[in-house]
């Protein structure tokens, strides 16, 4: 059943554009014809908009998920998920959460997947906006298949390294300056290496429906001279947040013998302070406020800034006579769970200084990802009753707040309350699990790089693409599509 809210703050955006349109703000300048050449390409939960765009002009793009949608009703009449980007250039992103996802439906054959029109119109000075575009449609989908393709990076020259984990920084969100959001992602693997790549699209960026995204490039990072241990897993954040002139970022990776290193810029990298396990590290996630690692024999360390490191004493494996291999660990804000061998799975609520064990069955759990919203199951109408009278109607989507951890044969369980598991249907694919990651659907990789996804991490894993990748090891969600790493530096990337 819908659920009915007034969101006040959407009152405010309403009345400023609607002074806007009706020129009661002033009226300066002209109305101009409509722009040419709009096209809009789909991407997960989001959508770019391109057209001829003239510098001289101020544009406005106007879109809901109905077909009636013009510049001068949008506000006025119910229609569904309806909103305006006010002076916009080109390429522009629509990113919106509630939009939704097409999984396995083609559009816009599936009536339950809704497309999203667009049109746009233009002014100069405070004058009201000219006639709209012709109405153009599209309707995202999720990333990973099948109807986002696997684009094949370049692989990465580093000859014998077995590449083992991958991770990623954000330095942007979706809709800064208009575009996809951007990072940087990194891989590690055998013998210190370290190769990172920036993912920086542009123009329409990695929406583009026809390539899917840019190829990645790597550069490979600078380690302590006469580093050689085996690297396994790589986290990283940027601090400051959609300021990629002054990112603050940090970086840690970890591997085999307790060995860690932290950068500043994903590139230069330093060794850790002191060592405080000579145990096998296996995972490594940026808590909220410190990188928390995770290793054999429970081992759980904790830093602030990837330099000095604490064990963890609070870790509840530490009460246990024989501690389980702890070989994953995901993290959403100060919230974790990592997962290990005869069922162990460990909760946190404080960034890694309090913990709770679970144990579920007697799997060796190899990944564990976090779900945040079903792009896929709207439940939630929020009704607007903006000034100047009529009803605008958002649909906003369930949120799931669900766990999913899997094993290497592909079983899994699903948590929607601390340590609540739930045993999957039946298992996500007929080979070995490698990984699993989430953006508006849950995805997991197996040996032979297909894709499978569920959309709510309770309903059944269904096979949707493949990345391409021989004897993949990692994946990796950037939160709007995914990476995925071979072991031999093969690489691939779908949004």
């Amino acid at each position: 059943m819908w659920k009915l809210t007034v969101n006040s703050r959407f009152v405010l955006t309403l009345t400023l554009a609607t002074l806007a349109l009706c020129g009661c703000l002033g009226n300066s300048g002209s109305s101009t014809p409509p722009p040419n050449g709009v096209q809009l390409y789909p991407g997960d939960a989001a959508i770019s908009v391109t057209w001829n765009y003239d510098p001289a002009i101020q544009y406005w793009i106007f879109y809901a998920q109905d077909p009636t949608l013009t510049t001068l009703n949008w506000s006025t009449n119910e229609l569904l998920n309806a909103g305006v980007l006010t002076y916009v250039s080109s390429p522009s992103i629509l990113c919106n959460g509630t939009f939704r996802t097409v999984i396995n439906n083609p559009p816009p054959l599936n009536p339950l997947y809704p497309a999203t029109y667009v049109t746009i119109n233009g002014r100069t000075g405070s004058s009201p906006g000219g006639e709209g575009s012709s109405l153009v449609y599209t309707t995202p989908r999720a990333a990973g298949g099948p109807f986002s393709p696997w684009i094949a990076g370049d692989a990465i020259p580093a000859g014998n390294v077995t590449f083992n984990g991958l991770g990623y920084a954000a330095l942007t969100s979706c809709g800064y300056s208009g575009r996809p959001p951007w990072g940087i992602y990194v891989a590690v693997g055998s013998g210190g290496a370290i190769y990172s790549s920036t993912l920086a699209p542009n123009v329409a960026g990695p929406l583009i429906a026809s390539s899917g995204n840019v190829g990645m490039t790597w550069t490979q990072g600078n380690i302590p001279i006469g580093f050689s241990a085996n690297l396994v897993s790589v986290a990283g954040v940027a601090t400051s947040g959609n300021n990629p002139a002054a990112p603050n970022l940090l970086f840690a990776a970890v591997g085999n013998g307790g060995a860690m290193l932290r950068s500043v810029d994903g590139q230069n990298w330093a060794l850790a302070n002191g060592n405080p396990t000579s145990n096998n590290l296996n995972a490594v996630a940026w808590g909220g406020t410190a990188f928390i690692a995770v290793g054999d024999q429970g081992v759980v360390l904790t830093s602030p800034d990837g330099l000095t490191w604490t064990p963890s004493t609070n870790a509840a494996t530490a009460e246990q006579n024989s501690a389980p291999n702890l070989n994953a660990i995901h993290c959403t804000a100060n919230s974790c769970v990592a997962v290990g061998s005869n069922g162990a799975t460990l909760w946190t609520s404080d960034s890694g200084a309090q913990w709770a064990m679970y144990t579920f069955g007697t799997n060796n759990w190899i990944g564990v990802a976090y779900g945040n919203q079903d792009a896929n199951a709207d439940d939630t109408a929020v009704v607007n009753f903006p000034v100047g009278g009529g009803v605008t109607i958002t649909v906003q989507n369930e949120a799931i707040n669900t766990w999913v951890v899997v094993d290497g044969s592909g079983n899994y369980a699903y948590a929607t309350s601390t340590g609540g598991w739930i045993a999957g249907s039946s298992p996500i694919a007929t080979s070995s699990v490698v990984g699993i990651d989430y953006t508006t659907r849950f995805l997991a990789l197996d040996g032979s790089g297909n894709a499978w996804a569920s959309e709510n991490g309770i309903n059944p894993f269904l096979l949707v693409g493949n990345s391409g990748i021989t004897n993949p090891t990692s994946l990796r969600s950037n939160g709007q599509g995914y990476v995925a790493l071979g072991v031999s530096g093969t690489n691939a990337s779908s949004f």
